[in-house]
């Protein structure tokens, strides 16, 4: 939630903004600039064209009729008003394109912001909803650096407009410019309403947008195709879209209700000013203190005065309102890491051995601790198996060993040095980990099992690790073989991998990455007992002497492993063999062999 004062978004916050965005854009797009310069110009003659010519036409119409001159002068007005649609046009259509290229710049800059930042930040709402304020606040609402720089151009093109008619105008009738100036006063207060009003409810919208997405993504994802079929989920899919799509209805519909009687007052002020305006050079023409071409000159004249007068306020008061939409781009950018990171390098060693001191840790904006005085240590090249029942801190011990989060209490050591002072990069190169919710990406086989690394001269070196993983004679079937797609996004011959499939891929990833230390959280939870088996038969080909962390519901897993760690009730419960634990009567991990025991007699 913002605050009062955060809410106050004064003209200090909104040059700050401004300065922040035109420096990238600048920068990034020297060139847009020159168009917009372009743009300012023909925005500005092109009114004066339509202002003046016509008052000589009808002048000349009713004075000496000269039809040479009555062509030339419409020549004038066709021409004139030719070239510069023609540029207006030019202008437009690549001012279009640099508006593509500034909405893709700051996408990419949300993504590797949301990328790079704390992981702990990734699972927290607010700043998931921070995350949509950014990206509609630059899009939707404000039109991004393009959107901004109309409302600039638009005030610079008025302002020139408005110093010609007013010469215009004064020159004949100043008594206008007293009338128009009152009306778009009266305007202006309205507009002010309108766009609090927006902004109100572009706060409210932040969640159901969120919605949105999540619920049309997965509507539309081919991927949960066989789950909402088979589970009838269809009309509640349906009915979780339609009740989003009414609720986002009923709050544009509250704003427009209470925007509507402020037009309406608009609607009506300006047909009182024109009504004016056309009595009162109607009274002067009959009096014959001007022309007929001079009545002409001087409604068209009133009315571009008012329009460029109500477009400058009208604009600056856009400004300000997409300053404040595109502020919460610069309020989701600004957002700081937290986790310390140090400058010592890990140094490459065959032996890397870890240390829980003490640690006890609570997620974030929670009371309640997972863990609680963990003490253990993690041997160099030991095969460690973690397991425990569901909630009881294993996922979040694994979380806290690769630095996802931060303990809340202790420390963590690698060869006695604190993580937190090794160089945050340097330290995860040293785990590979798949974890339960691991995802594949829509490319191909290789670049998933390469992932991070060059593919130059991978062929091999992945067609290996998928061997190791139990994946390449399925590989060996597929046409393009290691260039198969994963999924069907981007080409039609993709792959829909089995839940076995993916995770053998995985596994191949984490392989194929070759650090010193790999982590499988739930390894083989979605394979078969025949895979499983596959799997385990060549546990010391796919981890050899390396530091091996498993966490598991399947503990005929723990067999191959040299210590067993049971969590329970967030803290160590029990540690020891297999056999060690197996004997100790009553204990946890006794009772979840045994239970599951008829499971694996004959493994």
């Amino acid at each position: 939630m913002h605050s009062e004062e955060e809410n106050c978004f004064g003209c200090k916050k909104a040059i700050k903004t401004m300065k922040y965005f035109y420096k990238q854009a600048i920068d990034y797009k020297p060139g847009y600039f020159i168009l917009i310069i372009g743009s300012i110009l023909v925005s500005s003659i092109t009114p004066f064209i339509n202002i003046l010519f016509p008052k000589y036409i009808i002048d000349e119409l009713l004075g000496d009729k000269n039809t040479n001159r009555i062509i030339q002068l419409v020549a004038f007005i066709v021409i004139g008003n030719m070239i510069c649609n023609m540029l207006k046009n030019a202008i437009d259509e690549n001012l279009g394109k640099y508006a593509d290229s500034f909405e893709r710049y700051f996408n990419i800059k949300i993504s590797r912001k949301s990328i790079e930042m704390d992981f702990e930040h990734t699972e927290n709402s607010d700043v998931l909803n921070q995350a949509q304020k950014a990206e509609t606040g630059m899009s939707w609402y404000s039109g991004g650096i393009d959107g901004l720089t109309k409302c600039f151009v638009s005030i610079i093109s008025s302002i020139i407009t408005l110093t010609g008619v007013t010469v215009v105008i004064v020159t004949k009738s100043s008594l206008l410019l007293l009338v128009i100036a009152i009306t778009i006063g009266i305007t202006t207060i309205l507009n002010a309403k309108k766009n609090a009003i927006q902004v109100k409810a572009f706060q409210g919208l932040v969640a159901l947008n969120r919605a949105f997405g999540y619920i049309f993504w997965q509507l539309s994802n081919f991927k949960y195709g066989k789950d909402i079929r088979l589970y009838g989920a269809d009309d509640m899919m349906m009915q979780k879209a339609k009740d989003n799509n009414e609720e986002t209805t009923r709050v544009w519909k509250k704003q427009a209700l209470s925007t509507l009687p402020y037009n309406e007052i608009d609607s009506v002020i300006t047909a009182i000013r024109d009504g004016i305006t056309y009595f009162y050079l109607g009274y002067k023409a009959i009096k014959r203190v001007i022309s007929i071409g001079d009545f002409t000159m001087l409604s068209s004249a009133a009315s571009t005065f008012s329009e460029s007068l109500t477009s400058m306020i009208f604009n600056v008061q856009e400004i300000h309102k997409k300053l404040q939409f595109m502020n919460e781009y610069m309020v989701f950018m600004n957002y700081e890491n937290s986790l310390v990171r140090g400058e010592e390098k890990v140094k490459k060693k065959d032996e890397y051995e870890f240390q829980f001191v003490h640690v006890s840790f609570k997620y974030p904006r929670s009371e309640d601790y997972v863990l609680k005085d963990i003490n253990l240590t993690i041997k160099s090249g030991e095969h460690l198996s973690v397991v425990g029942l569901n909630g009881a801190g294993k996922t979040t011990f694994i979380k806290l060993l690769c630095r996802l989060y931060e303990v809340s209490e202790g420390e963590i050591l690698l060869n006695g040095v604190n993580i937190k002072e090794y160089d945050y990069e340097e330290y995860m190169k040293i785990f590979s980990v798949v974890f339960q919710d691991f995802k594949l990406l829509s490319f191909s086989i290789k670049e998933n099992v390469a992932l991070g690394h060059s593919l130059q001269d991978t062929d091999e070196k992945v067609t290996e690790h998928l061997k190791l993983s139990g994946l390449s004679d399925k590989v060996a079937t597929l046409e393009k073989g290691i260039e198969t797609s994963i999924y069907k996004q981007f080409e039609e011959d993709g792959i829909e991998p089995s839940g076995g499939e993916a995770q053998k891929l995985a596994i191949a990833r984490a392989l194929y990455k070759n650090a010193p230390i790999i982590i499988l959280d739930e390894p083989t939870a979605a394979l078969d007992p025949i895979a499983e088996y596959e799997i385990y038969n060549h546990f010391d080909q796919l981890v050899g002497k390396k530091t091996a962390v498993y966490i598991s519901h399947r503990l005929s897993s723990c067999k191959f492993c040299d210590r067993i760690i049971v969590f329970g009730e967030g803290t160590v419960a029990e540690s020891g063999t297999h056999e060690e634990l197996l004997n100790k009567q009553g204990g946890i991990y006794s009772k979840m062999f045994n239970a599951q025991a008829q499971y694996y007699v004959n493994v």
